[in-house]
């Protein structure tokens, strides 16, 4: 692309040359009285050549924006990528609006440089130098003269760079400002209003979209004004031009270097307007070099930003299932934030068992979990089919562990979307597994229903159970499911639970729950107490010998009477 650039570029540059040149034999050849032939043969000729310098810059203007679009394509692309295959706690703690600026504006801007910086080496620098050979064969000494302040123009928006740069790196920044400020006022739209905070953060978001303007308009106005202040400096190179034009024209002086057939030996009327023409269309080019160092300080400012996410793309990896039986944990250890969550638990589990998990509110239940998918560091060892966790790859990990987050994290698709992920199989058996059946009669379209931003048009039993069929529609040989009723009722929950058992036949389920109503009919318990120390065994062993568990029963157990006598 880059060569098809080049040729077609300096093709079209030097072609350029045509039309002062034929402009100026015309002159003479009319002032001469020359045969009316003479006449329409070079205007054949002028037209052929500027048809043919046309084309080339039509296809150098295609090439050039083909280029920017695959860099624009490939750029994006690899932000995105390396967006996505960032630590999942590093996303969370990102400003999204940011990254999203990032992402898109600060691509744009950049490539916007490259494009700028690829047209104008062409455009500017190659007509440039083309303009001053030519008109060097006219007169040295002249072109020397008028080229001081051509020069001058260039230096002065050279030495402006700098002031383009600081301004829309301001601009940048102010730019990623508003996007996080968008996006919050977005995402925390109904907090806000619940709380009475609208006309608050309406007046904050509007003070940022004015900085936002004006710091834009700055970098605009600097980038904009430079050029015709540049050229009314070039255009100050007309006055020796002018000066000595006149005399060598006066006195019909000899060219400098004339090309035998091409060029006449002396000065003519028709040769000054040639030359003339050309200077004004140099000093013009010499101008747009303004042009030229703002767009490329400004992408140079975008590019800053995005350096850190532009790495070598990481390709995703295809699942890869590892085959086993059992998983086993010996002595391991967590610690988040330089305190120790547990030690030294070690239990064992084979397939068709599900592994109730409970404790204390930050007792470490989920932070056990996040370290069977990776998510954080432990100590001791993990052994799920026969290979350490810690050995497992990406591919591995996708293709052998299914896991429900504490989250439901919903994509703003359907139900059916954010179910089967793409695959092609039903989606109402797992739907049917969850109790979803009764909410479809409230649901017109059924699994085509759209769920809203993060699932915000769901309660948030309706989420949870959307996110735990996602999980049984991919199921795996280990199933974690961390917390999936903590907004469905008991009854829902017996149900699901039931149904957990036949649908998770052949997987090893961890189930992490403050609900412990169910727990006697799990194959085994742990208990994490929040001092260090692990309970496990089954639900009666455990309210015989864990004071921790027996605490957390007893509570829910006069809830549950609570409720009982409530429902009578």
């Amino acid at each position: 692309m880059l060569i098809l650039i080049a040729v077609t570029g300096i093709i079209y540059n030097f072609g350029m040359l045509a039309s002062p040149y034929f402009e100026g034999n015309l002159i003479d050849v009319i002032e001469n009285k020359e045969e009316p032939q003479k006449v329409w043969i070079l205007l054949g000729i002028f037209c052929l050549t500027i048809l043919v310098v046309q084309i080339m810059r039509t296809l150098k203007r295609y090439f050039v924006r083909r280029f920017a679009n695959n860099a624009t394509y490939t750029m994006r692309l690899t932000v995105y990528n390396n967006l996505l295959h960032m630590d999942s706690t590093e996303l969370k703690n990102s400003d999204m609006g940011k990254l999203l600026s990032r992402a898109i504006s600060d691509v744009n801007s950049t490539v916007e440089g490259m494009r700028k910086l690829t047209t104008e080496i062409f455009d500017t620098c190659f007509m440039f130098a083309f303009y001053i050979i030519y008109l060097v064969l006219f007169d040295y000494q002249m072109t020397l003269y008028g080229l001081i302040p051509v020069f001058g123009a260039i230096l002065v928006a050279f030495i402006m760079r700098k002031a383009i740069y600081n301004a829309s790196s301001q601009s940048r920044k102010a730019n990623s400002l508003m996007s996080s400020k968008t996006f919050d006022l977005f995402n925390n739209a109904i907090t806000y209003r619940i709380y009475g905070r609208d006309q608050d953060n309406i007046s904050d978001y509007d003070g940022t979209l004015k900085e936002y303007e004006e710091k834009t308009v700055k970098a605009t106005v600097l980038t904009d004004v430079m050029i015709p202040i540049a050229r009314v400096i070039a255009m100050l190179g007309l006055i020796p031009v002018i000066y000595f034009g006149v005399y060598h024209v006066a006195n019909k002086d000899s060219l400098f270097a004339p090309i035998p057939v091409l060029m006449k030996n002396n000065w003519t009327i028709g040769q000054f307007s040639t030359y003339l023409t050309t200077f004004v269309l140099m000093a013009s080019k010499s101008a747009k070099t303004a042009k030229l160092f703002g767009s490329i300080e400004s992408g140079l400012a975008s590019w800053k930003r995005i350096k850190p996410y532009v790495k070598p793309y990481e390709r995703y990896v295809e699942p890869v299932e590892v085959e086993g039986d059992t998983l086993t944990v010996s002595n391991m250890k967590m610690t988040v934030d330089g305190k120790i969550l547990f030690k030294d638990l070690s239990f064992k589990a084979k397939r068709n068992q599900i592994i109730g998990i409970t404790g204390p509110i930050a007792s470490g239940k989920s932070a056990l979990c996040k370290a069977f998918v990776k998510i954080l560091p432990y100590e001791g060892e993990i052994k799920l089919f026969g290979k350490d966790i810690s050995s497992y790859s990406k591919g591995e990990i996708a293709g052998t562990i299914s896991y429900m987050g504490h989250e439901a994290d919903l994509i703003t698709d359907t139900i059916k979307e954010n179910i089967s992920l793409g695959d092609e199989k039903d989606v109402l058996p797992s739907l049917k597994e969850v109790s979803f059946n009764k909410d479809f009669e409230n649901m017109p379209l059924k699994e085509e229903t759209i769920v809203g931003n993060e699932g915000v048009k769901l309660s948030g039993g309706q989420q949870e159970r959307i996110a735990l069929a996602r999980t049984i529609y991919h199921k795996k040989g280990l199933v974690i499911l961390d917390d999936p009723f903590a907004s469905v009722d008991p009854v829902t929950e017996r149900e699901i639970l039931k149904n957990l058992r036949k649908e998770m036949e052949g997987s090893i389920v961890l189930l992490i729950s403050h609900r412990l109503t169910s727990f006697k009919d799990l194959d085994d318990v742990l208990v994490i107490n929040g001092d260090e120390t692990v309970c496990s065994g089954s639900h009666d062993e455990l309210l015989g010998g864990c004071k921790t568990y027996q605490y957390l029963y007893s509570l829910q157990k006069v809830a549950g009477e609570v409720n009982d006598k409530h429902e009578d």
